[in-house]
């Protein structure tokens, strides 16, 4: 089948390996991306805006409308979609609740389009079925956890703390972090800056650096590629996560790692893997306690099954493709 692949295209290592995973998957078919800001191996950018036998959205916080402008940007956004394809599905998605009563009637609306969705937490599976009566909704756990082994980079961790940045965050609490894990290992710390589009963790990052006591051990490494960023991930430590996928990918591939929560949708995935650890506010937290907690941390292990059922997202799509013929 000829299928557009869309989603999120503004320098985000997570939505970016959402795509690249589900492509993997998906690979039998004749794939296109709709935007030339992000290369994949086998799938071809296009200017097409019709003629596709299915339309495939990877997007993960896509369902939210935080103003006016949302709305406008939204009802193109459906209009350009209904277009595309015979068949409509979107997957990885989550859910955030909304108290705008036209934002949430919308939201609706548009997941009322897709005949296709999965989730990645259960609470957004229950909150569809709870709003959307018609909807066929179902849950798998994030599909960057279906991260192959071989995609993990061989490299051996070195007495360096990992912090994944957001404009979220108590700038001033990480910057402390970052100075007591220096001043009492003797290590050092790397910024990860996992957006390097129009939410831009570079700009977070170097106010960090600005409130830094350690300067000159400490280091801002903007996403430039996939593997780049995970053989980064990999010498670290230890991983102090705001950004959602630095979690992900830190329990996947076996890294200690803090979480910093700056909306609801961490909170959701970490409830269903069964992560029984503190959690922090980003906006907010006690330096002191986040040391002790990244000085001792352990890997988190994984319930049997995820990396399996993460690649269920786009498999279970590819099944229901051949059932339409």
């Amino acid at each position: 089948m000829k299928i557009l692949l869309d989603g999120y295209f503004d320098h985000n290592i997570g939505d970016d390996l959402m795509l690249t995973l589900a492509a993997r998957e998906l690979g039998e078919h004749k794939l296109y991306l709709p935007s030339d800001k992000l290369r994949i191996d086998g799938v071809e950018y296009t200017t097409e805006k019709t003629g596709f036998d299915a339309y495939l959205k990877v997007i993960g916080s896509g369902f939210y409308i935080y103003n006016k402008k949302g709305i406008y940007y939204r009802l193109r956004e459906m209009y350009r979609e209904a277009r595309a394809a015979r068949l409509h599905g979107v997957i990885g998605c989550n859910i955030t609740e909304m108290k705008n009563g036209a934002a949430l009637r919308l939201i609706k609306s548009h997941l009322k389009s897709f005949d296709f969705i999965t989730v990645r937490d259960t609470f957004s599976r229950d909150y569809i079925k709870e709003n959307i009566a018609a909807s066929k909704v179902t849950y798998y756990p994030d599909i960057v956890f279906s991260l192959s082994d071989e995609m993990i980079p061989d490299v051996k961790a070195e007495n360096l703390l990992g912090i994944s940045v957001h404009n979220l965050a108590d700038f001033s609490a990480v910057a402390e972090t970052a100075y007591r894990y220096i001043a009492e290992t003797g290590g050092r710390v790397s910024l990860l800056c996992f957006d390097t589009g129009a939410e831009n963790d570079m700009a977070a990052a170097e106010r960090v650096r600005e409130l830094s006591k350690s300067k000159n051990r400490l280091e801002i490494v903007p996403y430039q590629t996939i593997f780049g960023m995970l053989e980064m991930m990999k010498r670290c430590k230890c991983i102090l996560g705001a950004r959602f996928h630095s979690v992900i990918l830190s329990a996947r591939m076996g890294i200690p790692f803090v979480p910093l929560m700056y909306s609801t949708k961490m909170a959701h995935v970490l409830d269903d893997l069964d992560y029984d650890r503190e959690r922090f506010t980003a906006q907010s937290f006690d330096s002191e306690k986040v040391i002790d907690r990244i000085l001792t941390e352990t890997p988190f292990k994984l319930p049997p099954d995820t990396t399996r059922l993460a690649k269920r997202h786009a498999g279970s799509f590819n099944e229901y493709l051949k059932q339409q013929g």
